[in-house]
């Protein structure tokens, strides 16, 4: 089994898609077993290819995405852009604060996070260049902010996790709200001590007007997340209900109330969406050839008494799971560690008596810092061209911003509360 695993992330690094190689991997497996007694048919593997993708709640993949795609080109991102400057860019750190804190709203809008850094960097980091940050630095505020954005809900990761494990995708989302704003926060305190020891400039003074102005321009856009949490919360609709909602009503501020998108923008939307499921579609897919591989190996009771021959505390496990999924993280990118990783820990989080709904949060907190480090960390090569800077410099830039990350991780890991109080309080 570990040359198994050892195959399939071997055939990753050298550049092979992700659904292909576990797809082969999880063949090299079934062709080793006829050289045993219990030969298994070939079959299984478009069987599981199959069964992989026939869920309605994943649905709600691409349906969000799609959604994200259509506020970014139908004008949302610099209304709220303009919104979040005037809230706290008059605050120390200025246009780093602002970036922060526009993430953290396209966070209930789209729940992908290069998406995010994508519409905000091509906003925010040529403004901040034009104020004098150095571009690693407006680079770097903008990829860490984004890593909210499938922590705060909508979120791409939970629905993914939800459909695999059966765990309730609503709970998730309310699950990760809070935890979302906790590493909102502890960016905003990096961005300031960072912003004051180089003694950047701020933005304008705080005017009332403009953020009254600013709020009006933006509201509609600020009640989409209120939308689809609230249908999914008092159970007007489910999760891909809700993501179809969301399409509708970014369609329609796009087109009839800003009338931004035109119709060769939202075929290029429908492109771009198109080909991105495509893409993860076929991951899940292959995941759940490895997925099966890994019940019939009984992997998750093996591993669950591995850990428990190490030690018996719950959160001890979880710290190792953690620093385990974080080393993961630097060769691999959070679709992958979610399809390879969840089918093998999800059985032994339930072995060991903890919280799905919590671990499944941290585990999603975690494989985000995925997208900051090299060689493969998306935000940080998106965010890098956009500011016409260098891997290298942006990757010393981030580590501030990684570290604290990490430490918003560890709250969220020793605090249960965190992410729990939210869907028990509104959800029992």
């Amino acid at each position: 089994m570990v040359l198994l695993f050892g195959l399939m992330v071997a055939l990753i690094l050298l550049g092979m898609e992700v659904g292909t190689a576990m797809g082969l991997a999880g063949m090299v497996y079934l062709i080793i077993s006829w050289l045993g007694p219990a030969p298994i048919p070939l079959s299984i593997i478009p069987q599981n290819f199959v069964y992989g993708v026939d869920s309605f709640p994943l649905l709600a993949v691409p349906l969000f995405m799609l959604a994200g795609e259509l506020m970014d080109k139908g004008g949302v991102t610099d209304r709220l852009v303009r919104f979040s400057r005037a809230l706290v860019g008059h605050i120390t750190g200025g246009l780093g604060n602002v970036s922060v804190v526009a993430n953290m709203i396209m966070a209930g809008m789209s729940g992908s996070s290069v998406a995010d850094a994508t519409a905000t960097g091509t906003v925010l980091i040529p403004a901040m260049k034009k104020a004098q940050y150095p571009p690693e630095m407006a680079a770097a505020v903008i990829a860490s902010s984004a890593t909210i954005g499938p922590i705060i809900p909508p979120s791409i990761p939970f629905v993914l996790i939800g459909s695999m494990t059966g765990v309730s995708i609503g709970r998730l989302f309310l699950g990760g709200a809070v935890p979302g704003l906790v590493m909102g926060a502890m960016l905003l305190v990096c961005t300031y001590f960072i912003a004051r020891k180089r003694k950047m400039a701020r933005e304008a003074e705080f005017n009332r007007r403009e953020l009254l102005h600013s709020t009006r321009d933006a509201a509609l856009a600020l009640l989409m997340p209120l939308v689809v949490l609230g249908t999914m919360v008092f159970g007007v609709a489910t999760p891909t209900e809700a993501a179809g909602m969301a399409v509708a009503y970014a369609l329609f501020l796009g087109a009839a109330i800003y009338r931004q998108l035109t119709l060769a923008s939202l075929l290029k939307v429908l492109k771009n969406s198109a080909v991105t499921t495509a893409s993860i579609t076929f991951t899940i897919a292959g995941a759940s050839v490895i997925g099966w591989v890994a019940t019939a190996e009984q992997l998750g009771p093996k591993l669950a008494q591995t850990f428990l021959s190490i030690t018996d505390n719950p959160l001890l496990i979880v710290l190792i799971i953690n620093l385990m999924v974080l080393i993961l993280g630097f060769p691999l990118e959070p679709i992958p560690l979610i399809m390879m990783l969840i089918p093998i820990l999800h059985p032994v989080i339930k072995q060991l008596g903890i919280d799905p709904v919590h671990f499944i949060v941290v585990f999603t907190i975690n494989i985000q810092l995925a997208l900051l480090t090299p060689p493969v960390g998306a935000n940080l090569f998106v965010v890098t061209a956009i500011s016409e800077s260098t891997v290298m410099k942006v990757s010393r830039a981030l580590i501030p911003y990684l570290v604290a990350l990490l430490v918003a991780l560890l709250i969220v890991i020793f605090w249960p509360p965190v992410t729990l109080w939210l869907p028990k309080r509104l959800m029992g």
